[in-house]
């Protein structure tokens, strides 16, 4: 009896653990799939021949593709779109004016895209920038690119990576490049080139040109690796691993910097710009590109000293998302942050307006009323939260508001430095009441002098008493 009791008892334990095992399994395969970013590697393979760039992309999944589509964005001037599975299904479809790669076989580990890309080459020197396809939810670990030249023959293709090889034969040239992270930018250049440099920098540069080695040589970096190219003769631009200068000076070295710091994050293929924001961030620098450049901006503006200095910890060692980001500003700041999340289309300009994500209290009421914090002050919606204090106020025009407080008139106009008191004009360095986004707001400041009110913002509540 004894035995049969030990031996269903140990079943059970056997039993339970199985259960326990396979809820884990089950929660751990849940939670990479909530992650939403698959890391993958690509190969590109390049055919060039007179103004047309004949592209065939090759991604490599770790495991299986995921179900859901993927939208992807096609360079400037693509055209001739396709992708197939390895089965050879379709995996290329557009619905409401945007592109999407899915696939039938589930368990197809690769895909293989197709474009075209015309762009004249009659010049001393060919840049190819942002030549490339992004892909929503993929994170690129690895690039290998392969670049057969039938045009462009008495000069060289250059690339950001610390790979390459160039074999010269009878009708064409052929290049290959092979690096961590996404596609580096390319540039074809005429020039005979002299290569120097360290562990993290390769430099090359022209017959002739000069650059101070001493201050490459400071830069060091665990897991990134730039290229910098040096000529007179090239336009000079920023990307990730490529950079042309036309003399190594301090902001040039600057941005080497940048861009060696930017490799060793992590984020989503599409997020991209995020890494230059935080790169940015953790540099105390402004960004070159616009739609990162916009946000630090709004972030510099908008956050106090050491909410800035707090920001700078927080994005550390992170893997760059819009969560994180929204994350990391609430948490310096006490306020609510949508920036990134809202902050996904193009040539948009949002402005960061941090929301209270605690009750409001009037005259010890909950009132719904939207409190946000604005470069660095305080507002409170206008004009329900004059109307929650028992006061009337009435709009007279689009823009204009009266109301009277204590036997005083009062007259304000929506997104004026100035309003009327008692029929009197008082001019002021900001807006006492302004649209914000999409929702007008009063300066707290003015709200309390002019309405002979207290505000309290308390760690859970927001106070308003009159």
């Amino acid at each position: 009896m004894r035995r049969f009791v030990f031996t269903f008892g140990f079943l059970m334990i056997l039993v339970s653990s199985g259960i326990l095992f396979f809820q884990w399994m089950g929660f751990t395969t849940e939670s990479a799939g909530e992650s939403g970013i698959v890391e993958v590697s690509q190969v590109y393979s390049i055919i060039h021949k007179e103004d047309t760039f004949h592209v065939t992309q090759t991604i490599h999944f770790p495991s299986s593709i995921p179900s859901d589509p993927l939208v992807i964005k096609w360079p400037g001037g693509a055209g001739n779109f396709a992708c197939n599975d390895k089965e050879e299904n379709n995996c290329l479809t557009k619905e409401n004016g945007e592109f999407y790669v899915s696939t039938l076989n589930q368990d197809s580990q690769e895909i293989t895209i197709t474009y075209s890309l015309k762009q004249p080459t009659k010049a001393d020197s060919v840049p190819l920038r942002n030549w490339y396809p992004v892909l929503s939810g993929v994170s690129t670990l690895k690039t290998d690119i392969e670049l057969t030249e039938k045009s462009l023959r008495k000069g060289k293709w250059i690339a950001g990576y610390p790979s390459s090889n160039h074999k010269k034969l009878d009708y064409i040239d052929y290049y290959f490049f092979s690096g961590k992270g996404g596609p580096s930018d390319l540039v074809w250049t005429k020039e005979s080139l002299k290569e120097s440099g360290s562990r993290a920098v390769k430099v090359m540069t022209g017959e002739g040109d000069p650059v101070n080695f001493d201050k490459l040589n400071s830069l060091e970096s665990a897991d990134g690796f730039v290229t910098v190219l040096i000529s007179e003769k090239i336009q000079p631009f920023t990307s990730p691993h490529l950079i042309v200068v036309n003399d190594v000076y301090g902001e040039d070295v600057k941005r080497i910097r940048q861009s060696l710091l930017y490799q060793t994050l992590s984020s989503r293929d599409e997020d991209a710009w995020l890494k230059e924001l935080v790169v940015s961030i953790l540099l105390n620098e402004p960004p070159n590109a616009a739609e990162p450049a916009w946000a630090y901006k709004q972030l510099k503006e908008g956050l106090s000293p050491s909410e800035w200095d707090g920001l700078r910890q927080k994005v550390r060692n992170q893997t760059v998302d819009r969560n994180m980001l929204d994350d990391a500003v609430s948490n310096v700041t006490g306020f609510k942050c949508s920036f990134f999340a809202h902050s996904v289309k193009e040539n948009e300009h949002p402005l960061l307006t941090l929301k209270a994500g605690k009750p409001i209290l009037v005259n010890k009421e909950p009132i719904q009323l939207s409190y946000a914090s604005y470069q660095q002050k305080e507002y409170v919606q206008f004009p329900e939260a004059v109307e929650a204090m028992g006061l009337e106020i009435k709009e007279l025009q689009p823009g204009v508001y009266f109301t009277t407080v204590e036997g005083n008139t009062l007259r304000f106009y929506l997104n004026e430095d100035y309003f009327i008191y008692n029929e009197e004009n008082y001019g002021l360095l900001g807006k006492p009441v302004q649209t914000i986004g999409d929702t007008i707001y009063m300066d707290i400041h003015w709200f309390e002098k002019l309405f002979n009110a207290e505000v309290k913002n308390k760690k859970n509540t927001i106070e308003i008493l009159n």
